[in-house]
């Protein structure tokens, strides 16, 4: 026969099954939200990386604390490529009695490498798209640096022995960064400027760069031979740019990729059920072909085709809907993702596309290899063939390659992991636990009477089905709780980051004898959770009696000759800033060993976590610092995990407040101040000129955006993922609905009631949905609470009462759903319900 043709024809007749319209929804959902969400991380990660030497300044970089050696740029010019020298430190600005913390940086002829910087020479005025560095004697400045010194454009500001001239108001800078220690606001100046002032003498805080930018073959290569020869300093890239926008759309992409998976793998759930019975309708069909002399190879081969052909258009406007959202959550995300997104690369529309095709063949495929075990005999004695290893085999390729895929575009491996394994677990609990009580209610369901011996039989009868309703279900309730209850709840905890009360100023460079002041001014102008911390400079000598040596260090590089400045690692040379307190830190939490307590007077410390991996310290260690001439040592009891997105002071280094002495230090404060109360800080910062201030609000709302932007990113990705639960619900109450109907037309026959069979099928749908509902909602728990903690880092705990909530609606659902079939089956004439049947 003719198998194309064969195909069609039957594609064509059974195209409005239930069966067929299931299969292909779930390849549109699947298809879709894989191209929508790989689309969106591909035009990103492009736009990214391709401003990324914009905002680097350069297509390449090397930092250090002292000034990279000469041998550099020499090779770099020799190869062809544009280098120039930057350095770069903080300093307090003077005008009269204002002043005001500023970033200083000096450049030189050639910058930038890379991007544009641009100034007005008024308020205003006309723009100067690339300026290039300032002439000497002159200086580029921050519009905050001028207001916060009551300057203006071609006025003087004092620097250093002399004076500069203010010649230019930068409006944007190429390599600005976005930490809260480079928040201060710039002064540009010519590096010749600074070279005879002895700021950059030795023992100054100056971070020096020298940049380089070419082809991009030149500079893998020049890269190469740097590699051996920055031993104390840092190569810069472009992935060391826009950190900021990365670190969002990172975390943004989680759960954007938490969406997409789920609706990937109810999409397959769904293609299971609706495929196991788009087979099991099509046995008497097989077994009439077979003995008209059909080969089972052309049988299958034909069913394959009509998948297939359902495929193609399915997978088609998949893609289509799924281009169509992507440039939904483009919009949504807004200034999150850069301005100018490079046109969608083919790549993720064909891994949308790979993703329907593995949702076809790799869930769809396993119950159609049942019917090669259709004999003829079928259409005598209703034999069928049990489920073949290899259908088994199938499945499990199906699922690896779709984690393959998921992986790939959501990029994120853990997550991935630990939904699938989550996921899987509870497929094999519910199977487990389903088969178990359905050989006990075998064995019990002689002692039931009425709806319930009828309603428990009929899944006793089923056992098999019954196993796969519910495992149908569970998946379903589960993934459906994750993504409107967990998801939310994750999204709320990352909001509660940053609480409305976030310190948006801090205050720095405080005296001792002017905290009470300082107070009480902070407290009398609205900031009521101020508080001020002491904050002091000192140096790493040892640990445990030795150099400090990092973990990623061997000590032949960590004895390598040094220069008179300082190297750019963390090491003996390095400053360390650390504070002390009696009471464990906000915004941290105790890993290993214990805190001291407020009246202990050892000399103990507390360090963070990441700064102990660095160092391979752990409680019981005993690191030295010196601060000046004096050299103590502490024992560390305590490592604790600071969350470092808080806007609040955190340190490597905590001391015990009792054992530090005399030590030299000042003060910081952070605090939240409301708006329209910031006019009273510059009062005060003009009242005592030492103080600077650091105004953080204009982030902390940049931040805020960004999450609120996420949010609703995520909710729009949502939607795919709820369309797939209801179709995998759908898909599981259909799976018997041909068997149930048939059962319920005997019983009609034999005389059974409406009102017996509606209470029977409640009982079957009940007993099934309330099953499902306590398995979804405990996984549901385990999973979120796995995931939150594993993948997001958020200290989620199980929401019970939305899960319990969202299981007891999934109870209800399944009696609706059971209650709507019911109704069907009882319009419908006996005897035509077992024809049809």
């Amino acid at each position: 026969m003719n198998l194309l043709r064969h195909a069609w024809r039957a594609l064509r007749r059974e195209a409005l099954a239930g069966d067929l319209l299931t299969v292909f929804a779930a390849l549109v959902l699947g298809v879709a939200v894989m191209t929508a969400v790989g689309t969106l991380v591909n035009r990103v990660n492009l736009a990214l990386t391709g401003s990324a030497a914009e905002m680097l300044g350069g297509d390449l970089g090397v930092a250090g604390r002292d000034d990279p050696p000469a041998a550099f740029a020499e090779e770099a010019q020799r190869r062809g490529l544009a280098h120039t020298r930057l350095a770069s430190f903080g300093s307090v600005l003077f005008q009269g009695d204002a002043s005001q913390m500023a970033s200083i940086k000096a450049v030189e002829a050639g910058y930038p490498l890379r991007g544009a910087l641009r100034v007005r020479a008024t308020p205003g005025g006309a723009l100067i798209a690339d300026a290039g560095m300032p002439a000497k004697g002159q200086a580029y400045a921050d519009p905050r640096l001028l207001q916060a010194l009551g300057l203006k454009a071609g006025d003087d500001l004092e620097f250093g022995a002399g004076t500069l001239r203010i010649a230019g108001i930068i409006e944007s800078e190429p390599d600005a960064g976005g930490d809260l220690l480079t928040l201060s606001p710039t002064l540009l100046v010519n590096r010749a400027d600074v070279e005879g002032t002895g700021l950059l003498g030795p023992g100054s805080r100056i971070n020096y760069r020298v940049m380089f930018a070419g082809p991009a073959a030149d500079i893998a290569s020049f890269r190469q031979w740097l590699l051996p020869q920055v031993k104390g300093m840092r190569l810069l890239s472009v992935n060391d740019t826009q950190r900021g926008v990365r670190q969002a759309f990172d975390l943004a992409g989680r759960f954007l990729g938490l969406s997409a998976l789920l609706a990937v793998l109810l999409a397959g759930v769904a293609t299971a059920l609706a495929a196991n019975r788009f087979a099991l309708r099509r046995i008497d069909q097989v077994a009439i072909l077979r003995c008209l002399g059909a080969r089972q190879r052309d049988i299958l081969a034909g069913l394959a085709l009509q998948l297939l052909m359902l495929a193609v258009p399915a997978c088609a406007i998949g893609i289509g809907l799924g281009m169509a959202a992507q440039e939904g959550l483009v919009q949504v995300l807004g200034s999150l993702v850069p301005q100018r997104l490079p046109l969608p690369e083919a790549m993720p529309a064909l891994t949308g596309a790979g993703i329907g095709l593995l949702l076809l063949f790799g869930f769809g495929l396993p119950p159609l290899l049942r019917l090669r075990g259709v004999p003829p005999m079928r259409v005598l004695n209703r034999s069928f063939a049990a489920l073949p290893p290899a259908s088994l085999l199938a499945y499990v390729a199906a699922l690896a390659a779709s984690l393959v895929l998921a992986v790939q575009v959501t990029g994120d491996l853990k997550l991935a992991l630990w939904v699938l394994g989550g996921l899987a677990g509870l497929a094999v609990a519910a199977g487990v636990v389903g088969f178990l009580l359905l050989q006990l209610l075998r064995g019990l369901q002689h002692r039931l009477h009425g709806n319930w011996r009828l309603g428990l039989a009929a899944l006793t009868r089923r056992r098999m089905l019954a196993v796969m309703q519910l495992v149908g279900l569970s998946l379903s309730l589960c993934a459906l709780l994750l993504l409107a209850v967990i998801g939310p709840g994750l999204l709320q905890q990352w909001r509660e980051r940053l609480p409305a009360d976030t310190p948006n100023y801090f205050l720095i460079n405080i005296q001792p004898e002017q905290r009470d002041s300082v107070l009480a001014t902070l407290r009398g102008l609205g900031a009521d959770d101020a508080s001020i911390e002491p904050m002091a400079t000192g140096r790493l000598i040892a640990i445990n009696g030795k150099p400090p040596l990092r973990v990623d260090r061997t000590p032949a590089e960590d004895t390598q000759p040094q220069g008179e400045g300082q190297r750019d690692d963390d090491d003996e040379n390095r400053p360390l800033n650390f504070s002390w307190r009696s009471t464990f830190p906000p915004a941290n939490t105790l890993v290993n060993g214990t805190f001291w307590k407020p009246d202990s007077t050892a000399a103990e410390a507390s360090v963070e976590i990441g700064w102990a991996k660095r160092y391979g310290v752990y409680p019981g260690d005993r690191i030295t610092i010196a601060v000046g001439e004096q050299q103590r040592e502490f024992s560390v009891t305590s490592v604790r995990k600071a969350d470092w997105n808080t806007f609040r002071p955190n340190f490597f280094v905590l001391l015990n407040p009792n054992a530090v002495g005399d030590t030299p230090h000042n003060l910081l404060s952070a605090f939240h101040l409301p708006a329209g109360r910031s006019a009273g800080l510059g009062a005060l910062v003009r009242a005592q000129p030492n103080l600077s201030l650091l105004d953080v609000d204009a982030v902390i709302s940049q931040v805020r955006d960004v999450m609120e932007r996420v949010a609703q990113a995520v909710q729009l990705v949502m939607v795919f993922s709820l369309l797939a639960g209801v179709l995998v619900l759908l898909a599981a109450l259909q799976a018997t609905a041909g068997e149930r109907r048939y059962d319920s037309a005997v019983l009609r026959t034999l005389g059974a009631t409406r009102r017996q069979l509606r209470g029977a099928v409640l009982v079957e749908f009940g007993a099934l949905g309330a099953l499902a509902a306590l398995l979804a909602v405990g996984a549901a728990a385990v999973i979120g609470v796995a995931v939150s903690q594993k993948v997001f880092e958020l200290p989620l705990l199980p929401p019970w009462p939305g899960l319990l909530l969202g299981g007891l609606l999934g109870i209800a659902l399944s009696l609706l759903a059971g209650w709507l079939g019911t109704r069907r089956i009882l319009h419908t004439p006996p005897a035509l319900a077992l024809r049809e049947a």
